[in-house]
């Protein structure tokens, strides 16, 4: 008897510190910067039921304000309650599916989660991940294993709708769970239909249309796609390495070709750590804790998980191996982002904080009110931060920032793909730039040039940038800021092109243009077969351009989904006094690019096709030409 109690109280003691540790969010002191900014995007979305796919386009969903580390009142216990939701079929689906039996098992399981507060991305995999496993190994005719597999199948639904990631691991992970089944005869779809009725369920009560659903998950995908394309940083290369080696060794110990489940489960394994690896890497440079995290997490649900028992020892071993591994490297890379001596202490403090929370009504209403107190101060030290005053509504803020136009106070028409740096598609920066010419567009808008990652700034969203010229005209100025109004009509615009072909590391000569002009340029560089291939499990190397103006050259970040988009090349913008004269006809003859180059990356495959195509437009605007005229 005191073995049975034990083995259940284990597993539930492990259930219950996730659900303890992550149900509450720390909120951040701060909403300015680069990412608080689109963290208070995703609570003003919630809060006033914008349409993902139309009104906003990013690769978080409409359940993704559960993540927001900025304080809105109105939706804070409605975060909660959702966040709460979501921890217990996270708990009950690890209390079904794994076999934590022992106290070594319920520390490493409690050890790994404590890393989630900074990688929560993971917990999002994890539904997915259980519910393959669990229907591999259900029983035909088990009521209670059916219901843990709806149970699993809805809280995958729930994590497709706060993050990309979830659903490009959920959809393949449902699709191989299914084949399955039927190949066991088992042919009664419930798991699929559940998940499809699951995700328009809660699709509509996050406050969607559900006849823009596919166009959300459009927008997931552009993004997505963009993300892959131009958003990597660099890693060291031993970084890459240590995973690689470590999700072989764990596809290797799993996959059995000759054993039905074991050849579904080995799939799965691989699509996920092809996820993690991207989730990891891609944006995070020399910190890609997620991917081995992720890697961690495969290991444990592989050991602990119904076919656990069935593994060799020395496959335990190499699983068992791989896991801490991946875990103590995540520990380290915590270490060197978190001052010295700041991983124990803080995490002790946030466990004991999150407990308390929850199981102390006096202290919650303390942490609440302190919470109200930093996000008062947070938008005052925003609403500061705003260059101009006096600006008539409705507002929007290039490149980001939008926590600025939130603390205005005044109404918001933020463009669809909110922020510069990601909007480099064609869909995305289609979809701002018919937003502006729309009577929805914002009256005001506040610019700077603030490229990420040494990129040439015309690059991020660069037909905004093209609709801003035709559209608005400079108001005010500040050293770092314009403040763009709407114009009465927009400007004609005239286009005069040629297509060429160019190779890598040879100048392209830039045509001349005069003050109310532009050079507008759409570069095709087109990726060979192996480099397709290989960029699905790497990602594309970093192109590097050079333009020389005469003032000289000058070094950026090449974008390949903008440069095929197309980009004002010429004048260069890339100060605040360049765009200002750009935007009022007066570009001056030093701003001018008179040469570009795009380099060959150092590799040893052909990632590029050898020929560049380039289409040069020269773009003329004429406020005389009206229509009827």
């Amino acid at each position: 008897m005191k073995a049975r109690i034990f083995s259940f109280t284990v597993p539930l003691a492990a259930a219950l510190f996730m659900f303890f540790y992550l149900l509450d969010v720390g909120y951040e002191s701060s909403m300015r910067g680069l990412d608080l900014s689109w963290h208070a995007m995703l609570g003003y979305a919630h809060e006033n039921r914008l349409q993902h796919g139309s009104q906003i386009i990013f690769n978080y969903g409409p359940l993704s304000f559960i993540e927001s580390g900025i304080y809105f009142e109105h939706t804070h216990r409605e975060k909660l309650l959702y966040r709460a939701a979501y921890l217990l079929i996270v708990g009950i689906g690890c209390l079904a599916v794994l076999h934590i039996r022992s106290a070594w098992a319920l520390l490493a399981w409690c050890g790994l989660t404590l890393h989630l507060i900074m990688w929560r991305d993971v917990y999002l995999l994890l539904p997915a991940l259980l519910l393959c496993h669990h229907e591999c190994r259900r029983e035909q005719g088990n009521a209670a294993q059916l219901a843990i597999s709806l149970l699993l199948a809805f809280g995958a639904a729930f994590a497709c709708l706060v993050k990309a990631n979830a659903m490009f691991l959920t959809l393949p992970a449902i699709v191989l769970a299914s084949i399955y089944r039927f190949t066991v005869r088992d042919y009664r779809p419930i798991v699929p239909v559940c998940f499809a009725v699951s995700i328009v369920l809660l699709f509509w009560l996050s406050g969607q249309h559900v006849s823009g659903f596919f166009g959300f998950v459009r927008g997931y995908l552009d993004v997505s796609l963009a993300y892959g394309a131009d958003m990597g940083l660099p890693a060291p290369f031993a970084l890459h390495a240590a995973f690689i080696v470590g999700a072989a060794a764990v596809v290797a110990t799993t996959l059995r070709v000759t054993h039905p489940a074991s050849t579904v489960l080995g799939l799965l394994t691989l699509g996920y750590l092809l996820v993690a690896y991207k989730m990891g890497f891609v944006r995070h440079g020399a910190h890609p804790g997620a991917a081995f995290l992720a890697l961690a997490f495969v290991c444990v649900v592989h050991l602990w998980g119904p076919g656990g028992d069935l593994l060799a020892r020395n496959k335990r071993r190499v699983l068992a191996a791989v896991a801490v591994a991946a875990a103590s490297l995540v520990t380290y890379i915590l270490a060197v982002l978190l001052p010295h001596g700041a991983v124990i202490k803080g995490y002790v403090h946030v466990v004991e904080h999150r407990i308390r929370y929850v199981v102390d009504p006096g202290y919650r209403a303390v942490q609440d009110a302190e919470s109200r107190r930093r996000y008062g101060m947070a938008l005052t030290e925003a609403r500061s931060a705003i260059p101009f005053v006096d600006m008539e509504g409705p507002i929007d803020i290039f490149p980001f920032e939008f926590s600025l136009a939130y603390a205005s106070g005044l109404p918001i028409a933020t463009r669809p793909a909110f922020q510069s740096y990601y909007a480099t598609s064609r869909h995305m920066s289609a979809h701002n730039a018919d937003f502006l010419a729309s009577p929805q567009a914002p009256r005001s808008v506040v610019f700077s040039v603030t490229p990420i990652d040494g990129r040439y700034a015309a690059l991020e969203d660069p037909l905004t940038l093209r609709a801003y010229r035709q559209h608005y005209q400079v108001d005010r100025q500040t050293p770092n800021a314009l403040l763009l109004t709407r114009r009465a009509s927009p400007l004609a615009q005239s286009a005069l092109c040629r297509t060429s072909e160019v190779g890598f590391d040879l100048p392209l000569l830039i045509p001349w243009v005069g003050p109310d002009q532009a050079v507008w340029a759409e570069m095709d560089v087109s990726t060979t077969w192996l480099g397709r291939i290989v960029s699905v499990l790497t990602g594309p190397p970093i192109l590097r351009m050079t333009i020389a103006t005469p003032m000289g050259s000058t070094d950026f970040r090449y974008l390949r989904e903008a440069g095929k988009t197309g980009f004002l090349l010429s004048p260069a913008l890339v100060s605040t006094e360049a765009a200002a004269n750009f935007f009022n006809g007066e570009s001056r003859p030093e701003d001018n690019v008179l040469g570009l180059s795009i380099h060959q990356p150092s590799a040893a495959m052909p990632w590029f096709d050898e020929k560049i195509t380039v289409k040069l437009c020269v773009l003329s605007w004429d406020s005389a030409h009206k229509a009827g005229q």
